[in-house]
């Protein structure tokens, strides 16, 4: 027994397995890619951590070099400020450094810039450096110094908003907002602290500054009132603890004073007050204990959506495992009850088949045999029944016994019908014949006394007519399964056999033969081969453009002599000619009720007869358009001339024949030639 042939046990256990390993497979590959999910977001908490610290700490030293640029723009002539700038800027480049260097190495994004804003503190990247050199250098005042420090600061915050991206799934995404919004009121004080620094050190605030401080403030004001509602845990704890603080509550009031700082009189017109009201030491003491506490809460804040972030994805990771071990579980569990459910059923199956097959292979075609011979059939006393109990399979049995006796009982019909069709066939065919036999004999005597061309020319025409018809004939005598009245006891030339096939068709004055191998052609054959012939040539000619020319071309080969005939039409399609050769290999029984609607007869006769005489038939297609048909006679019904010895020539009956189309090789009437 082959092993890989399909059997209903696999099959049944390919039903199983086939949903039950897609679904496990499906939920392997839904848990990997949540574990994978979970995994990255793993990661990327991880490597969130660390990188926002890095970047805050640089922001921070970029807000403390921001601020003491701004109190240095303010007054350069202070000495002390001047080497504490010095300092700082030495701490943010170390800082620029360790963050840059865990950038680089995460190495996720094009163009060597892992992360976005990065690339402003890379060691080739010279923009630190400029800011610093229009600062000392004086190029750069006050508002434009702020301004590029505050870039820089934003370009960190772009890095810890990349990192924080990562967090914002699931349950953290409120708090890595949150983390956003107070890191942008952290920066938002920070800066109207450096702007104030400067101008205290300035010893005034102009219009610009000041409208520029009252934006920062209200902005980091609006912001925490907006996200105070938002706020717990710890962050909440710090918030309360900055707003109850005194160093908060003092520079809040120092803040609105230069806010709301009155304008001066001059001559008893107003003019703009640039005096700001609030000393350095004073705004120092309040800026400098409030900012850290304000990020301070920011840094909670971010701590408490990175934990949330790692929580979240530690339990995606743990139910994702759970869940794959108790599926797997299940899943194991369900095709293994199958599996021994599928062996019980297809053990009965097999008996089934067993009995099946001991019916189909011994009965039925001995059965089918004795109805196709003739004799009676007792089909319920010769099919004994199969009995498997009342459930399903005992129901496909009784299904079987039922299926059996009526495809037994239609078999008898159909060869009683067949063998009537066949009498019926055989009995219209030789009468039609004999009419047409009577009417070419007619025919004869009339040419023979007809001496007018035109009504010579006539009566050729129609003897033409008649001897297609009596081909037409033959074909139903030949698909009856008889055989053809005419016969020849001499053999006879083959170009006189291709010429009598010529004869025989509609378009012959179309037909050109261009050779023909000097051989005689046996009588017993020379019927059925002018027939086989003919229905090659008709269908070139039906097939093919009036026109056009078919030729016919005759030559010896190995084994025989092969005829081809080759015309300019259409051709067939590749089905076409499978189908074609598919009939003519192994030519079909026929049966009046398989017919196509548009039945090829044709291709009909020459199978039956080319497979009588062993010829072979091929179809291809020709190399000039349309198709080239091949019959090749095979030599034990041929005769060869010896060399240099020229064949007999025809007797006159038999030229005769290939002439008007009657008579046989000894002038008798009973066929064509």
């Amino acid at each position: 027994m082959d092993e890989h042939r399909p059997t209903i046990r696999r099959q049944l256990t390919r039903i199983v397995l086939i949903p039950g390993v897609s679904f496990l497979v499906l939920w392997a590959a839904t848990a990997a890619v949540e574990t994978y999910q979970a995994g990255s977001l793993l990661l990327s908490v991880a490597h969130g951590r660390d990188g926002i610290a890095a970047f805050d700490r640089l922001a921070d030293d970029l807000r403390s070099e921001r601020r003491l640029t701004q109190v240095h723009l303010g007054d350069p002539d202070d000495a002390r400020v001047r080497r504490a700038l010095e300092d700082q800027r030495e701490r943010t480049d170390a800082a620029a450094q360790r963050a840059h260097g865990f950038a680089a190495g995460l190495g996720s994004a094009p163009q060597s810039e892992p992360l976005p804003g990065t690339r402003a503190f890379a060691p080739d990247n010279a923009r630190l450096d400029d800011v610093r050199a229009a600062v000392d250098d004086g190029g750069a005042g006050r508002s434009t110094a702020l301004n590029s420090y505050s870039d820089l600061v934003d370009a960190t915050a772009a890095a810890t908003g990349a990192l924080l991206r990562p967090l914002e799934r699931g349950a953290s995404l409120p708090e890595a907002e949150l983390a956003r919004r107070l890191a942008t009121a952290h920066e938002q004080f920070a800066r109207s602290d450096a702007l104030l620094a400067g101008s205290i050190a300035a010893g005034g605030m102009g219009y610009q500054e000041t409208a520029h401080f009252t934006f920062l403030t209200a902005s980091y004001r609006d912001t925490l009132a907006d996200a105070s509602d938002d706020m717990s845990g710890a962050t909440l704890r710090r918030h309360e603890s900055l707003v109850a603080s005194n160093a908060w509550s003092a520079a809040e009031r120092l803040s609105r004073s230069v806010v709301t700082r009155p304008p001066v009189a001059d001559g008893g017109e107003a003019a703009w007050n640039s005096e700001v009201g609030v000393g350095a030491r004073e705004w120092d003491r309040a800026a400098g204990a409030a900012e850290p506490g304000l990020g301070a809460m920011a840094s909670a804040q971010t701590d408490r959506a990175v934990d949330s972030a790692w929580n979240a994805a530690v339990r995606r990771l743990a139910a994702g495992a759970a869940g794959g071990a108790l599926t797997l579980a299940a899943g194991a569990a369900a095709i293994y009850a199958a599996i021994r459910s599928s062996r019980r059923l297809t053990a009965r199956l097999r008996r089934l088949r067993d009995d099946a097959l001991a019916l189909a292979e011994t009965r039925l075609p001995a059965i089918t045999s004795r109805a196709r011979s003739g004799r009676s059939v007792d089909v319920s006393a010769e099919l004994p029944r199969l009995d498997y109990g009342g459930d399903e399979l005992g129901q496909v049995a009784e299904a079987f016994d039922t299926a059996q006796r009526t495809a037994v009982g239609a078999a008898v019909k159909e060869a009683e019908i067949r063998r009537g069709a066949n009498r019926v066939f055989l009995g219209i065919a030789y009468r039609n014949q004999t009419l047409v036999q009577r009417q070419l004999r007619m025919l004869d005597e009339i040419e023979a006394d007809e001496e007018d061309p035109r009504s010579l020319r006539r009566l050729f025409a129609l003897d033409h007519l008649a001897t297609r018809a009596r081909r037409y004939a033959d074909n139903l005598i030949i698909l009856g399964g008889a055989g053809s009245a005419r016969r020849w006891r001499e053999p006879l030339p083959l170009a006189d056999v291709l010429r009598g096939a010529i004869t025989e068709t509609e378009d012959y004055d179309r037909v050109r033969l261009t050779s023909a191998p000097r051989a005689r052609l046996s009588g017993a054959a020379v019927a059925d081969v002018v027939h086989l012939l003919a229905e090659l040539i008709e269908n070139a000619t039906q097939f093919s453009p009036r026109s056009s020319t078919v030729d016919v071309n005759c030559g010896r080969v190995s084994g025989g002599v092969a005829v081809e005939v080759e015309d300019r039409g259409l051709g067939l399609t590749d089905q076409g000619y499978a189908e074609a050769a598919r009939v003519l290999g192994e030519p079909p029984e026929f049966d009046v009720m398989a017919l196509p609607e548009e039945p090829r007869l044709g291709l009909f006769v020459v199978a039956r007869l080319a497979a009588r005489h062993g010829v072979a038939v091929r179809l291809r297609p020709s190399p000039y358009g349309g198709t080239s048909a091949t019959a090749v006679i095979p030599d034990h019904l041929l005769e060869w001339a010896p060399a240099g010895v020229e064949p007999p020539p025809a007797a006159p009956a038999d030229l005769a024949e290939h002439r008007s189309g009657v008579g046989n090789g000894h002038g008798e009437r009973d066929g064509r030639g």
